[in-house]
């Protein structure tokens, strides 16, 4: 396990994804997402990804450069068209785009098609929340899934996660939810480790449950949100896939060849409905009032979502990123075939 400087990271990371290709205003873009995900704890989503995206920049499933194009709009909505260039680069100019619209009018919505991957889906409605906002996204995924339907073997359905956030006088609060059991990079981050997966997480090529995490990449699937109540993971994964993919014309599920999300986007303003400082006291009593629960034996602390993720990134920027071999290893001979200079190189 090798820990590096949050800084560090960032540059290695946009040197790498310039050497694939890409300009450099948008290497950074999608490099600060990754190490961002990396401090929040969401290490699935992190560093771990960039071999993955070298794979398909050669592949021609992304291509960096492209640019995103508005194709419908109007004043509170837009169908945007991100030409397979970095998903995090379409989805931010979706969100920024989104921001302008319910700030003026009150609400927005908006649609993304040929969309790549775009990495931690909480950070979109944050930085609506961050200005004030209400602010949902639902991501479908589509083209290679991992997610088998309810009672099913065979994966037809991605992860699609559901990410809202809710602005407070503090930090905003942060829901960021596969509908899947687990994220599949966390299954990724374990494989690279060489760590088993908990029981429940994974099945079989033959629909048997596993602990191998490499189980779930030779025909294996993921379950749906909710363990033995997975009928509701799986009924939420089918509206997002709907949302995201039938809404925009990106496609669902393993119905469309093309690798990538589809995303819906909601913005609204509280001050549509009530005076935003009573809107505010609501939040603030409404939290205050959950966090002062009697406490279970062994529970120091009730959290409110996104207080992990702020306590962690804290912590982090202090320590520093831990990187497991497995995943140091791969980032280093991507950067000896990009010609990139590693940290600790020179």
């Amino acid at each position: 396990m090798n820990t590096y400087d949050p800084d560090t990271l960032l540059e290695f990371s946009a040197n790498l994804i310039e050497a694939m290709g890409s300009p450099r205003e948008d290497a950074l873009i999608v490099a600060r997402h990754l190490v961002e995900a990396q401090l929040a704890g969401h290490d699935s989503h992190g560093v771990i990804r960039l071999p993955q995206y070298h794979s398909h920049v050669r592949e021609g499933k992304v291509k960096p450069g492209a640019r995103v194009e508005i194709v419908r709009e109007s004043p509170t909505t837009a169908l945007l068209d991100g030409h397979y260039t970095w998903g995090q680069v379409t989805a931010m100019k979706a969100i920024e785009l989104g921001i302008a619209k319910a700030e003026e009018n009150g609400i927005a919505a908006l649609s993304l098609r040929n969309c790549y991957h775009v990495g931690r889906v909480g950070v979109y409605p944050l930085a609506a929340a961050e200005r004030g906002l209400i602010a949902q996204v639902h991501c479908n995924g589509h083209g290679v899934c991992r997610v088998a339907p309810w009672g099913g073997t065979e994966p037809r359905l991605a992860t699609n996660p559901i990410a809202i956030a809710i602005p407070t006088r503090g930090e905003p609060l942060l829901v960021d939810i596969t509908t899947s059991v687990v994220a599949e990079g966390k299954v990724r981050v374990s494989r690279n480790a060489n760590r088993e997966i908990p029981d429940g997480w994974v099945l079989d090529s033959e629909g048997r449950p596993t602990t191998n995490p490499a189980d779930l990449y030779e025909g294996g699937s993921l379950l749906p949100l909710g363990g033995r109540e997975g009928h509701k993971g799986y009924g939420l994964s089918i509206i997002v896939d709907l949302l995201g993919g039938a809404l925009s014309g990106a496609g669902c599920g393993t119905m469309t060849e093309e690798v990538g999300n589809g995303l819906f986007i909601q913005l609204t303003d509280p001050a549509c409905f009530c005076a935003r400082e009573e809107f505010l006291d609501h939040v603030e009593r409404f939290t205050e009032y959950l966090k002062s629960s009697p406490l279970k034996e062994g529970v120091e602390e009730i959290l409110l979502p996104g207080e992990p993720e702020q306590r962690t990134a804290a912590l982090r920027r202090k320590q520093g990123l831990e990187i497991d071999d497995g995943t140091w290893g791969q980032l280093l001979e991507l950067a000896k075939g990009l010609g990139v200079e590693a940290p600790g190189d020179s």
